[in-house]
């Protein structure tokens, strides 16, 4: 069985974005199991009554905070959340008496506000782990934020009441982001899609990059190529010289060398033509 789920908002700060989640997770889990105070409260009915009823029913509380949500004002300039009858102050309050898990949902940059800036009954919503959801990645936040609802109610239907008494830090957060990604329907691809997890890639990859380059650089220097052998001088061919009757016939190049002729004999040489 899935988990019940009530969405807490405050209409002047939320409204539009609420309604986008509720939408949402009807398709996903079933219109009876989301809960939010526009259709659901019945006509004529104590407001307040219906409130505790429904957080008591439900398996998580998701608190949809948006810019404005810690500083709205009344028609008197007074804090709304001051106001012990206010009814988001009542259903947040509800579900942390019950230890009912919490998730605060912020939207494009809101923060969760700290212990000294809440009443007495929501200072523990200090401490619970939020998720971030934004306009433009509105489709892949609501992704993680079903695949980690989805995830708890199968817990849930092994061991009947487990989410009652879990905390915040069982639902999705950024810490949570990669593992449920990798787990839900979309596999690999739904990991790839999302735009944070494509910016760390790029990252990586630039890193990777970068580190292949140094290494080639390292290795070029250290171990550089071999030099080819210079090609050697040829070896000059000695100078033949040939000494005949009275001529010298020297082949080759002769430098730097003194040549003598030796004595010949008549005998040794034709007689001359006279």
């Amino acid at each position: 069985m899935a988990a019940k789920v009530f969405i807490s908002y405050r209409r002047a700060d939320s409204a539009g974005y609420a309604g986008r989640v509720m939408d949402r997770l009807d398709r996903e889990l079933g219109r009876d199991l989301v809960f939010m105070d526009v259709d659901a409260i019945p006509l004529g009915t104590n407001f307040s009554k219906v409130l505790h009823e429904e957080v008591a029913k439900c398996s998580v509380l998701l608190a949809v905070i948006g810019p404005n949500w810690l500083d709205a004002r009344d028609e008197h300039g007074n804090r709304r959340l001051d106001n012990p009858n206010d009814f988001v102050r009542i259903e947040i309050a509800a579900a942390l008496q019950r230890s009912i898990p919490v998730i605060p949902i912020l939207l494009e940059g809101a923060r969760i506000p700290k212990a000294t800036e809440l009443p007495e009954d929501l200072k523990e919503l200090s401490l619970r782990n939020g998720m971030e959801i934004h306009h433009a990645s509105f489709q892949d936040d609501m992704n993680r934020l079903v695949r980690g609802l989805k995830g708890q109610s199968d817990e849930a239907g092994a061991g009947e009441g487990q989410l009652a008494g879990g905390n915040a830090s069982d639902f999705p957060t950024k810490t949570d982001v990669a593992q449920s990604q990798l787990k839900g329907p979309d596999g690999l691809w739904g990991f790839l899609r999302d735009k944070r997890n494509q910016q760390v890639l790029s990252w990586l990859a630039g890193g990777l990059v970068v580190a292949a380059t140094g290494l080639w650089a390292a290795f070029v220097y250290f171990f550089p190529a071999p030099k080819s052998p210079e090609a050697k001088s040829p070896v000059p061919t000695p100078a033949s010289i040939q000494a005949n009757c009275g001529g010298i016939a020297i082949g080759g190049g002769v430098t730097g060398s003194t040549i003598t002729a030796g004595t010949t004999t008549n005998s040794d040489c034709p007689p001359k033509p006279k």
